[in-house]
């Protein structure tokens, strides 16, 4: 299901994840770092350790490391991507398809991801990005086959 975008906002937003999008396919540490606020303004919850990040510079090593996992080309693809905004906060929530060949294994998952924006200096710029996967609390491990076509597996 796609929501189209009601104000221009929303469209900005769109336009500001589409090239989110781009950068990562890119493994484009430089420009991944050009979506996010500067220093202690930014935080993140991601699927690897630490419980947050904090700050840019764990943030750029964490991207950094990701990109140099994978081998050859990256892909992703969004599905259900909404926004929610006001004049200075917009939120983006979207499903997100990883697809690509990690340490040697190949890759394909869908993660869930929000990603909190704030407009500094005429810039709409992540605060928080938050990444998840559904956990399975009979056995401790995140449930990896789900997708928003099948949400149960």
């Amino acid at each position: 299901m796609s929501i189209a975008p009601s104000t221009d906002i929303d469209r900005q937003i769109r336009q500001r994840m589409q090239e989110w999008k781009d950068a990562f396919e890119a493994k484009d540490v430089d420009a991944m770092m050009s979506f996010y606020s500067d220093g202690d303004a930014f935080s993140a919850f991601d699927l690897m350790p630490p419980i947050e990040f904090r700050g840019g510079t764990g943030w750029r090593d964490n991207w950094a490391g990701f990109f140099a996992a994978f081998a050859g080309p990256l892909r992703l693809e969004f599905a259900g991507l909404e926004v929610h905004s006001s004049d200075q906060l917009a939120v983006a929530r979207v499903f997100v398809r990883l697809d690509g060949t990690m340490n040697g294994q190949d890759t394909d998952m869908w993660v869930r991801t929000t990603n909190c924006f704030r407009l500094i200096d005429g810039r709409w710029l992540m605060f928080h990005d938050h990444v998840s996967m559904p956990v399975d609390f009979a056995t401790g491990r995140t449930v990896m086959h789900l997708s928003p076509e099948k949400p149960f597996g």
